[in-house]
């Protein structure tokens, strides 16, 4: 997890949150899940999901 570069991407304030955050690219989210890991004393079990290749749609969600 400290390998990824988050520097070209925006967070995404409607889930922005000590626990968890999300971040926005060109055509990419990142999950970040470090909430629990960090109350257990488990930085390891730190976690993030990348979804890559998204589109307009993919990006925006269900909102219009």
């Amino acid at each position: 997890m400290d390998g990824i570069d988050l520097d070209s991407f925006d967070a995404v304030p409607e889930v922005a949150g000590i626990a968890d955050t999300w971040w926005r690219g060109t055509d990419s989210l990142i999950a970040i899940y470090r909430g629990e890991a960090e109350v257990m004393h488990a930085h390891p079990c730190r976690t993030a999901t990348i979804y890559a290749g998204l589109d307009a749609w993919g990006l925006r969600g269900l909102d219009t």
